[in-house]
């Protein structure tokens, strides 16, 4: 497939100068050439052109953490606080089957493509599913294989879930879109038994770990009163940390000092995911430019649509700068530049460095179209990308050298045939 990108504005680093009228083509899934002034040899006759008024390319975002197939639960619960709401989600999760799972997850890569996404970190059971879909869709894919007792949500108990785990680990073998993960679900609701065979688990496989931390002020006054430590102190404590593997902790919302120094001594992945952290009303604030300071790397997510409610990253960052300059009353101290950055650079930066918008590399772009009037004028592209686009500004989205979406329309999933099936299932969740 050749795809040529004609005339665009070009953000290769988001603290380098925007580069103006910039043709990038794109063969046998690489970025061949990246010029403003093309050679003759340019692809002349490309499968898909990409070009029109104030087109801007930059690497897709990295949605770091999310539950995918919670689409199906969007708006089921809202206005209500963590635990209340966790009691009506893992529920309404018990009725979750295979087929709702893959569903959801339909819906989610549909709607993630529609806005530009060009990856996810996802946290959920039966993986090996949601792999496969996210595979078909063309996004990339951090699966995290939940590990969750069965007295929190009966999918199938913690030997079961191990089980698909066994399978995730054969099905990303056969996918270049695709890391396993494991992901116990947080240090309050798996013992610290589980934990630590997650973590064996994923030196012998040499992958990822995640875990949810730090969410609620009550999950850490919790810690404290039965283990004398705050969550992430205690995870250090037990050896949860390592060089290998690397570590995504989602939230981390109420933590200490001392604990924004462990996590940047070792190098976490911090998903932090502000819109649902506000929905909840978790009352506290991820300590962003603490951890960024510490060595940490800082990376946005949405969480799931049953408290997000949406997958949009665009609007995720405009939530985020905005609730760091308004809870340290100071609005330079996590710019725009800074949160686009965390989004579409350095998740990619620990784990897919060949997939930034170079020469040489495989081709990973999402084109915005800012050809629209609330985009006009601009005085400054990324101010205008954070604070003013939407998911449904992005106009084509590359991944992995393929096309998924041109020009607004969904090259790889069937929009119609999985809102239907949404609307027709629906009634198996109530």
């Amino acid at each position: 497939m050749d795809i040529l990108l004609k005339n665009i504005q070009l953000i290769q680093e988001p603290t380098n100068p925007i580069l103006e009228k910039v043709s990038i083509a794109v063969e046998n899934g690489m970025i061949s050439e990246i010029s403003n002034s093309p050679s003759k040899r340019l692809l002349p006759d490309p499968d898909y052109l990409i070009e029109g008024k104030k087109l801007i390319a930059l690497p897709p975002p990295i949605n770091s953490h999310t539950h995918l197939p919670m689409t199906l639960l969007r708006g089921i619960s809202d206005d209500k606080p963590l635990l209340e709401w966790l009691k009506d989600i893992w529920r309404v999760e018990n009725k979750l089957t295979e087929s709702l799972i893959e569903l959801g997850t339909k819906l989610a890569c549909l709607e993630m493509i529609q806005s530009g996404t060009g990856g996810v970190a996802d946290n959920y059971f039966y993986q090996n599913i949601i792999g496969k879909v996210i595979h078909e869709s063309g996004i990339r894919g951090w699966l995290g294989a939940a590990l969750l007792p069965s007295k929190y949500v009966n999918q199938g108990g913690l030997e079961f879930q191990e089980e698909i785990f066994k399978k995730l680990l054969k099905l990303v073998k056969t996918s270049p879109l695709l890391t396993a993960s494991i992901a116990p679900h947080s240090p309050f609701t798996v013992d610290e038994e589980t934990i630590l065979h997650a973590v064996e688990l994923a030196i012998k496989e040499e992958i990822p770990i995640m875990i949810h931390a730090s969410e609620t002020r009550e999950e850490v006054l919790k810690s404290e009163d039965k283990y004398g430590i705050p969550p992430i102190e205690r995870l250090s404590r037990i050896g949860f940390f390592n060089e290998k593997p690397k570590a995504i902790l989602a939230h981390c919302t109420w933590i200490t000092q001392r604990e924004v120094h462990i996590l940047g001594e070792n190098k976490v992945i911090i998903a932090w995911c502000p819109v649902s952290s506000q929905k909840l009303a978790y009352g506290g604030v991820t300590p962003v430019p603490e951890l960024r300071s510490a060595g940490a790397y800082v990376s946005l997510g949405t969480d799931g649509t049953a408290s997000n409610n949406t997958l949009d990253i665009w609007r995720e960052m405009r939530e985020a700068t905005n609730v760091i300059s308004a809870d340290r009353w100071d609005p330079s101290i996590y710019s725009a530049s800074n949160v686009l950055e965390d989004t579409c650079w350095t998740f990619r930066n620990v784990f897919k460095p060949n997939t930034f918008i170079k020469e040489g590399n495989v081709a990973d772009i999402s084109v915005l179209n800012f050809y629209t009037p609330h985009l006009i004028p601009v005085h400054n592209v990324i101010s205008n990308i954070v604070y003013a686009a939407n998911g449904s500004d992005c106009h084509s989205l590359i991944v992995n050298g393929q096309i998924l979406m041109h020009n607004r329309q969904t090259l790889t999933l069937n929009q119609e045939k999985i809102l239907e099936e949404v609307e027709e299932r629906t009634s198996e969740l109530n």
